[in-house]
């Protein structure tokens, strides 16, 4: 299975600018045409619905029920694929004189809430299509069709109880997922009482009219009328569950990990493609609804591809998910030249062989196989340890931690396992040894990155940047070490509960990219670190040592006394080995011990222990107000500003404008259904935090990403001209608008 990451993704440059083209191009021959489109098909819909009625009351002809029946649920599909599933994408929100069938006042004969479906559809399953734990139709909360998902309990019982109650319930099932869903995706208690009142109530409502209503009108044909009407609604759903569900889990499209905040619009389409079908629709079955439908006296009716509107091209859909059902059809031939010539599939899938692969699937998923075992179930048996592991995480309905069933790397918040721990500094830190995860053995990094740790520390989610203390070409593991800090949460924590055998969250993979990055080795280096600032230099000196063993370079290490100097083995080993001079400074009286200095860095300090510093590279990494000083001492000894490399463990000072702390600006949460109001002078990450919103975090510099939020509407200093971003760093965006925010 292809991951839409960065790191090994098959990137398509001009996808996302090729799909925006066409749409463009599409989107401005919208107009009175498609609206009577739209009202031709909804009178025909309530045409349908009144002759099934009339069937079911009234009819004395034999077949009248059975005609009866299947018109409903052909009044059903049709509610919800060509009319409501895309009025309420907006296909016609922009025009004039949209009147009902505006996004915001559409009401279908459906049972599920407008609300809740466009919550759950809009905000969670088009963003998130076919990515496992986060698209909440994959599976739809309850079955297992795609061996990519995690396998539960209860999936043992999907084929022989879970399938059969499920779509003899559809009518209301697809009702209660949306309310759920939609309290998910907006942060809501899922199963609290006031999740379920708008469906509640539309199920009254529907209830009321099918069968007390229409079944009394109906006289001596009540009980028909009655069973009728349940009858239809329901095979209306299961119709339109079937189809929907097709579209996102047959063998011919793709599962995704969470590609994380790094996604680019080229694979966020190519995901798109991906992990969608359209079917090819059956010509017995079709014309044998036609031949009931002949039975509707409605003039002219419009092309059968109606009640498919949408679904049959949901390929189309997912590229252009506002345009008109009409206007996907015509696309299509355009659709498929656009896929080919980069390279990406078309997928289709037959009809006629969805029941089938559904009930194969229903019955093989049962089991706990993910994608490496689903062509042979019997690979499972040979390692039985793993299969043990998959069905206890299973039977407690916790996720596995080594997502087994996906066969395709996971590249953000990956699970790694600590497989070593060692104290530094006299414990007061600890040096770890952190598998890479599985897919990640082909990762490198330089000298002088970093990785991102997530940890939840006091019911906070926390991510906090650690340099990886080992070089990474070839290299099999990450290193990092950890000092304790003063008021750290995350490293403290760290240092307190991760031992050999536990597992830690990576962000994603290393950022080995800025100017403290050492790609090279230069002639000559100097290395100043202050603290656990070594972290990162000793990187640099091990692929010193190793490429230039004979060539020179000098550590300056400041520490407060002698116990807290890290790396202390390490590094008289590679001095003893290489021309790496170290040389180590303490700001309390050293003891007897000798190699320990008394004295703070200082212009005077660099001038003696580096006479030629100005023609030498600077390495440089401690706290800020360290940076500070050897900055400016260095410039007065006259080493160029391109020759010294810094990192420091304090962000810098958000540039904030002088001017418009005075003009207030509107900040929507929208999963939290919070407001607030706030300056252009506080940051989007304050103002959450005010609100009492969490926000994952970690550098708070806009480098590691891990505030990374959607953002609907509205701009920021961060905004190029004439463009909005999809997704900021909260951290460091200050609004310069109304904004309105995906937390």
């Amino acid at each position: 299975m292809r991951q839409a990451v960065p790191s090994d993704a098959v990137v398509t440059s001009g996808l996302a600018a090729d799909v925006a083209d066409l749409y463009e191009r599409t989107r401005a021959q919208i107009g009175d045409e498609d609206l009577d489109h739209i009202r031709d098909v909804a009178a025909y819909s309530q045409a349908i619905k009144d002759r099934s009625r009339e069937l079911l009351q009234h009819g004395d002809s034999p077949d009248a029920f059975r005609r009866g029946v299947v018109l409903y649920a052909l009044h059903t599909l049709l509610e919800f694929s060509e009319l409501g599933h895309n009025i309420m994408h907006g296909s016609y929100d922009h025009l004039p004189n949209s009147g009902e069938f505006h996004s915001d006042r559409w009401q279908w004969d459906f049972n599920v809430d407008p609300r809740e479906w466009k919550v759950m559809h809009h905000q969670n399953h088009h963003p998130f299509t076919n990515i496992v734990d986060k698209d909440h139709d994959l599976g739809y909360s309850i079955v297992r069709l795609q061996p990519g998902q995690d396998w539960f309990g209860h999936h043992a019982a999907q084929l022989a109880v879970i399938a059969p109650v499920l779509l003899s319930a559809m009518s209301y099932y697809m009702g209660v997922h949306s309310a759920i869903a939609a309290a998910r995706t907006e942060g809501r208690p899922m199963l609290h009482p006031s999740t379920f009142e708008a469906m509640t109530g539309l199920i009254a409502k529907h209830a009321m009219r099918d069968y007390i209503r229409e079944p009394l009108q109906a006289g001596s044909r009540l009980l028909q009328t009655l069973a009728g009407n349940a009858l239809g609604t329901t095979l209306g759903h299961v119709s339109v569950f079937l189809l929907v569900a097709m579209e996102h889990h047959t063998p011919n499209v793709d599962v995704f990990h969470d590609p994380g905040p790094d996604e680019t619009p080229d694979q966020y389409y190519e995901r798109q493609i991906r992990g969608t079908t359209n079917f090819d629709a059956s010509a017995r079955f079709d014309n044998w609804l036609k031949f009931i439908l002949a039975d509707v006296d409605y003039p002219n009716p419009p092309d059968f591809r109606i009640f498919y509107g949408g679904l049959d091209t949901h390929l189309e859909h997912h590229m252009f998910p506002d345009l008109p059902p009409n206007r996907q059809r015509e696309l299509q031939s355009a659709v498929r030249a656009l896929v080919a010539r980069h390279d990406l599939p078309y997928n289709t899938f037959p009809i006629s062989g969805l029941i089938p692969f559904a009930l194969q699937k229903l019955l093989l998923l049962a089991l706990p196989l993910g994608e490496r075992e689903a062509s042979n179930p019997l690979k499972l048996l040979r390692g039985p340890i793993d299969a043990v592991r998959r069905l206890a995480y299973g039977a407690r309905f916790r996720a596995h931690p080594d997502s087994p069933y996906l066969d395709a790397p996971k590249f953000f918040d990956a699970q790694a396992k600590v497989v070593d721990v060692r104290r530094e500094a006299n414990g007061q830190a600890h040096w770890f040894r952190i598998e890479k995860p599985r897919g990640w053995e082909h990762i490198d990094w330089a000298p002088g990155a970093f990785i991102s740790v997530r940890v939840c520390v006091g019911g906070e989610t926390l991510v906090r940047q650690y340099s990886l203390v080992n070089d990474g070409i070839g290299a099999a593991h990450f290193e990092i070490c950890v000092k304790r800090v003063a008021d750290g949460r995350v490293s403290n924590a760290l240092n307190d509960h991760v031992c050999r055998g536990k597992r830690i969250t990576l962000v994603g993979p290393p950022v080995s990219d800025g100017p403290f990055v050492m790609d090279r080795v230069p002639p000559r280096p100097v290395f100043i670190a202050g603290g656990v600032g070594i972290t990162p230099i000793i990187a640099m000196l091990r692929k010193f040592a190793h490429e230039t063993p004979d060539a020179h370079a000098t550590l300056l290490y400041f520490n407060r006394d002698e116990r807290s100097i890290v790396f202390e083995r390490e590094l008289r080993e590679l001095a003893s080995r290489s021309g790496i001079r170290v040389v180590n400074f303490v700001d309390h009286a050293p003891t007897r011990r000798k190699g320990l200095v008394q004295e703070r860095i200082s212009a005077e300090l660099l001038a003696r222990e580096v006479p030629d510093i100005a023609e030498r590279d600077v390495y440089l990494c401690a706290p800020g107000a360290v940076i500070d000083l050897a900055r400016g001492f260095c410039a007065e000894l006259g080493v160029p500003e391109a020759s010294f490399h810094t990192e420091s463990f304090s962000p810098p000072a958000l540039d904030r404008p002088a001017a418009g702390a005075d003009e207030n600006y509107r900040v929507r949460f929208r999963r939290s259904n919070i407001e607030a109001e706030v300056d252009g002078c506080t940051t989007l990450l304050e103002a959450a935090r005010t609100a009492g919103i969490d926000v994952p975090t970690g550098c708070e510099r806009g480098m590691c990403r891990a505030c990374v939020t959607g953002k609907f509407s509205g701009r920021t200093q961060l905004d190029p001209d004439g463009v909005q971003l999809a997704r900021i760093t909260v951290c460091t965006s200050l609004p310069i608008s109304d904004i309105e925010l995906d937390l």
